[in-house]
């Protein structure tokens, strides 16, 4: 299973136990796909050393897209004989204070509760390791593991890698800091990497904290100076390096030059963007099993750009039919052609004489769901992505946003969402014309209480509930699918005169809706209207004329 944790306020209501049928449970989603797959960690990089610190980050993907979780070990021999669990300690996902737009000490813990979601689903990882002696070598191990008990490790065999803290902070004349505003295909919770060619040591920083949501802050004395083993202090005309940490499609850098001068300076901040660049992105969309979709294809930013090739991550046999379809009128040849059972390849071309300019969308990826699949949230990354300008130069500074697929099968699937300001809203995926519950606890300790908050008639592929507040401050959602037998029904005002009422029932099955204007005594009911479910609900609406009504619903 898989939990929602989300901080609402949820309004109960109540579900007859006889009305319930449970047919399928939802539960947050994140990646979730049943195929078995590999593991695989790549961009293992020690990070932000100090004399009593030292953080770790690494990228990870698993190939049956499942979500992932992290874990770091270190230890005080290069053979892992002696763990220093419980010795140190161990942040994962650290942050210094999330989004500086942040009024008060909650909306601060929402902005970094919501870079770390974010930085998770990028496949990326940090962890901070503290309580540790000065001038010292650590030695460390990563492992990732996915939901269905596939793992890695990093190194698999041989020696650790080590990590050695600094000896001391030194005094730095100039203290200046490093913002850079990154490309918006990188969005909040994407790490950032610092490097110097004359220090081994290198800085990392999560974009959105501590600046905003498309920037990156860094203060470049935290590196440690190759020799002498404490801050960095240049001087003079310095380069340093930005680069995005684990972006399958490619890589993206770009090199800043800082002037370091002899006179005192503290908090001198230096403006920085990544510059020219070209981005790929991958659309969102959902669909149910067995029906048809597409996902488009789009240019972020690209110049003169003639041939783009690129490889996509799809779940593993769960299309039946893969199509590309073209949509810029500068492209004249598409294929898409499957390399492995979870990665298929794309190309792109342009006509003669033409190229591509700027943001726009460039094709289509249709395909059709295989039956019986399992609800998921898919992520479809851009891998290995290729370019070609229509001058014969070769962009190499290439960045790859993911899409995401809801694969709505026979389990409905919640999708909870924060907007910056902190607005929290709730989207429900799910098959149209069934019915569904919607219940909240408010912890998971067993037995667990779940409440009835609201029924939900879906008529679309989803439904959304925005607007919800932020009591209590910790709170767990799930759906469940049902067919009201005997029959429910749900009342509210109608626009204008009158009441609207939603009728559950079971499909096919015929119903008379009475009502009375007196329950003392004998009660007298009276025929309003005689009607047959088609599907697992229906609504309708009553002019109220008189100011007591009272409604029940029976078979005939």
């Amino acid at each position: 299973m898989f939990a929602v944790k989300l901080k609402m306020t949820a309004r109960p209501g109540r579900l007859r136990a006889a009305a319930r049928r449970w047919l399928a449970l939802a539960w947050l989603l994140w990646i979730v796909h049943p195929a078995l797959g590999q593991v695989t960690i790549s961009n293992v990089t020690v990070v932000n050393v100090t004399p009593s610190s030292f953080s770790v980050v690494w990228s990870a993907v698993s190939a049956s897209h499942s979500a992932l979780t992290p874990v770091l070990s270190v230890f005080a021999d290069a053979g892992g004989a002696t763990n220093l669990a419980g010795q140190v300690g161990l942040e994962y996902y650290p942050l210094n204070s999330g989004s500086p737009a942040a009024t008060n000490a909650y909306q601060q813990r929402l902005s970094e509760n919501s870079l770390r979601q974010e930085t998770q689903v990028l496949g990326l990882a940090e962890v901070r390791v503290s309580g540790l002696n000065p001038n010292t070598v650590y030695y460390y191990q990563v492992q990732e593991s996915d939901t269905h008990g596939n793992f890695a490790l990093w190194p698999p065999s041989g020696p650790l890698p080590p990590a050695t803290t600094a000896q001391a902070n030194g005094f730095v004349v100039q203290s200046l800091q490093l913002l850079i505003s990154v490309p918006p295909i990188n969005p909040a919770g994407s790490i950032i990497t610092l490097t110097n060619p004359n220090t081994p040591s290198v800085l990392a920083a999560v974009v959105g904290d501590g600046a905003g949501s498309n920037e990156v802050y860094f203060s470049l004395s935290d590196l440690i100076a190759a020799s002498g083993n404490t801050n960095f202090a240049p001087v003079g005309d310095v380069e340093f390096t930005a680069s995005v940490l684990g972006n399958n499609a490619g890589t993206a850098s770009q090199v800043y030059s800082v002037i370091f001068g002899t006179n005192f300076a503290v908090g001198q901040g230096n403006q920085f963007s990544i510059g020219q660049y070209l981005g790929m992105s991958v659309g969102s969309t959902a669909v149910l099993a067995g029906a048809s979709g597409s996902l488009p294809l789009g240019l972020v930013y690209g110049t003169g750009v003639s041939n783009l090739s690129f490889n996509l991550t799809l779940p593993a046999n769960a299309f039946s039919a893969l199509s590309i379809q073209l949509v810029s009128p500068q492209l004249s040849s598409a294929s898409v052609l499957p390399v492995s059972s979870n990665l298929v390849a794309v190309t792109l071309g342009t006509a003669s004489g033409q190229t591509l300019q700027g943001a726009q969308t460039l094709a289509q990826l249709n395909f059709t769901v295989a039956t019986n699949q399992p609800s998921a949230i898919l992520q479809i990354e851009v891998q290995s992505l290729q370019v070609l300008n229509g001058d014969g130069s070769v962009t190499t500074n290439v960045l790859g946003q993911a899409g995401q697929l809801i694969l709505v099968g026979r389990q409905p699937v919640l999708q909870t969402m924060l907007a910056p300001g902190g607005a929290r809203s709730l989207a429900l995926y799910a098959t149209p014309f069934s019915s569904y519950e919607l219940q909240y606890a408010t912890n998971l300790a067993a037995p667990i209480q779940w409440l009835d908050w609201m029924r939900v008639p879906m008529t679309n592929l989803v439904e959304v509930f925005g607007g919800l507040a932020s009591q209590p401050a910790t709170i767990f959602y799930r759906a469940v699918q049902f067919y009201a037998n005997p029959p429910l029904m749900d009342i509210a005002p109608a626009a204008g005169d009158g009441v609207s009422i939603t009728a559950y029932g079971q499909t096919g099955t015929n119903y008379m809706l009475e009502y009375s204007t007196n329950l003392s005594s004998t009660v007298v009911w009276h025929p309003l209207l005689s009607y047959t479910i088609t599907n697992s609900f229906l609504f309708t609406n009553i002019g109220n004329t008189n100011p007591a009504m009272f409604f029940r619903i029976k078979k005939p």
